[in-house]
């Protein structure tokens, strides 16, 4: 009986030690070696031991480029996986974090704007990324553009890492320009080559006394108002470090403002409130409508998506200097992340050379990361638009706003205030006037804003509101009446 005994388990033994053999012999038929480093084939078994949550906003298009890169991620690291948390619109994506913050639930990783990180920075929730950066083995600070490295230097310490350096273009309509026999826009053109242009794109098509084609869409933001400040010679602020007061009412600052404004209320060139209410730039700029659009390297893979029309892009025009402002998101991590390590291998992946040449196909960004933005991976003379040279071309002149826990908020009052400043003319008609055109009879009070208006001079008003609106968070400073 013990004799059976044991010949059994032996028996069972044997058949377990052979069938484990041939299983390894098997294997070793099927599957070749994994690399040594992190980067296992695609069909290798999964054996996912942590995920990486990643929020951003962006359009669908926009979306879709994240998805291509975080499945490319994937592939080679089996063992991390990122669960992607798409966001419409910008505000809610502030909104959500600021949420996810109070709660105790944020994303592992973000993107944010350099205007934007310092008010989770200022509260002590991120993870500064300089000391991780200065360990990597696959990523160096000296590989990116300093310009937008330093947009994200909190306090002296590096806090998010930079994808992009994008600045402001001038996105134009070559068919229309050639249409109307407009010359196309240089390299070194002026403010007043600008506003021609413009008001030579600006048509009735049909004869019904309203312009069916506009020169420019430009958004009335703070951030779209700064380029032309500076290029006339004066500022937004008076420290980039600690503001402590606007600089608008200086004369250099109130000679750009009155350009910007009389395009609108004397040229007529962008559309109406209304009609930018009812249609926004971006659809009006795809459809043919619209002649030039002031916007970042964001825009480039939507319109890649349409065929029919013939674009390109330019840089802004000049004044007495040539600026531009800078457009730059980074990644930012959730100093409570549960997984770090993970989520800044990630990171490391998408600055890198391998996933900032598959997000700079799709077009969606200036990657920060330089010898993928100077080379073809950006400059592909086969993808629109032809000159994507201007946006390196730009990077001399960039300048930048605040990154201020404060200045957030900051903008977020202020750019209501531009938009009525703009759209909104005193009763009776603006006192600007351009001398060669007739006053138009149409032009009356608009808006809400009829209180932005009880100075009698259009263009201070502006300096005056920001100065009371955001009184608390630029130290107080005399109003002046």
């Amino acid at each position: 009986m013990k004799r059976t005994a044991w010949t059994v388990m032996w028996s069972l033994a044997l058949a377990a030690l052979l069938g484990g053999c041939k299983k390894e012999a098997d294997d070793s038929k099927a599957a070749p070696a994994a690399p040594p480093s992190d980067t296992r084939p695609p069909d290798a078994p999964s054996t996912a031991s942590a995920e990486v949550t990643l929020q951003l906003f962006g359009d669908p298009i926009e979306v879709d480029a994240y998805r291509q890169l975080i499945a490319t991620f994937e592939a080679r690291n089996p063992d991390v996986k990122v669960r992607l948390i798409p966001i419409g619109k910008q505000k809610d994506h502030m909104v959500k974090l600021t949420t996810g913050f109070s709660g105790g639930t944020p994303p592992d990783l973000f993107l944010l704007n350099y205007r934007r990180y310092a008010q989770f920075a200022g509260k002590g929730v991120l993870e500064p990324l300089g000391m991780r950066l200065e360990k990597s083995t696959a990523l160096k600070e000296a590989d990116l553009y300093p310009a937008t490295v330093e947009a994200f230097r909190y306090q002296g310490t590096l806090t998010c890492l930079p994808q992009n350096i994008s600045s402001l273009v001038v996105y134009y309509n070559r068919g229309l320009f050639q249409r109307f026999k407009v010359p196309l826009p240089t390299r070194d053109w002026t403010w007043e080559d600008f506003r021609q242009a413009a008001k030579a794109l600006t048509q009735d098509t049909d004869g019904d006394g309203r312009n069916d084609i506009h020169g420019l869409g430009m958004e009335p933001t703070l951030a779209r108002l700064a380029p032309f400040l500076w290029q006339a010679g004066g500022d937004v602020v008076d420290n980039l470090q600690r503001p402590t007061r606007f600089l608008l009412l200086t004369q250099p600052s109130q000679d750009a403002l009155r350009f910007v404004l009389e395009l609108q209320r004397v040229h007529r060139v962008t559309p109406s409130l209304e009609e930018a209410k009812s249609e926004d730039l971006e659809a009006r700029f795809m459809a043919g409508r619209l002649g030039m659009l002031l916007q970042s390297r964001r825009l480039v893979p939507t319109l890649r998506s349409v065929q029919a029309l013939d674009w390109d892009v330019a840089p802004l025009p000049r004044n007495r200097a040539a600026a531009t402002v800078l457009h730059s998101d980074a990644y930012c991590m959730a100093r409570d992340s549960k997984v770090k390590d993970q989520a800044f291998r990630f990171v490391e992946f998408a600055l890198g050379p391998v996933g900032a040449e598959l997000i700079a196909h799709t077009g969606r960004t200036v990657p920060s990361l330089r010898k993928v933005a100077e080379s073809p991976a950006f400059l592909d003379p086969s993808q629109r638009p032809a000159s994507a040279r201007v946006f390196l071309d730009s990077i001399p002149t960039i300048r930048r706003l605040p990154s201020t826990p404060e200045w957030n908020e900051l903008e977020t009052r202020a750019d209501p205030i531009v938009e009525e400043w703009f759209y909104t003319v005193p009763e009776g008609g603006t006192l600007l006037r351009d001398p060669s055109a007739p006053a138009d009879p149409e032009q009356g009070p608009g808006g809400s804003a009829k209180h932005l208006l009880r100075r009698r001079d259009e263009v201070t008003t502006l300096g005056y509101e920001l100065d009371e609106a955001t009184v608390g968070l630029l130290a107080p400073s005399k109003v002046r009446r």
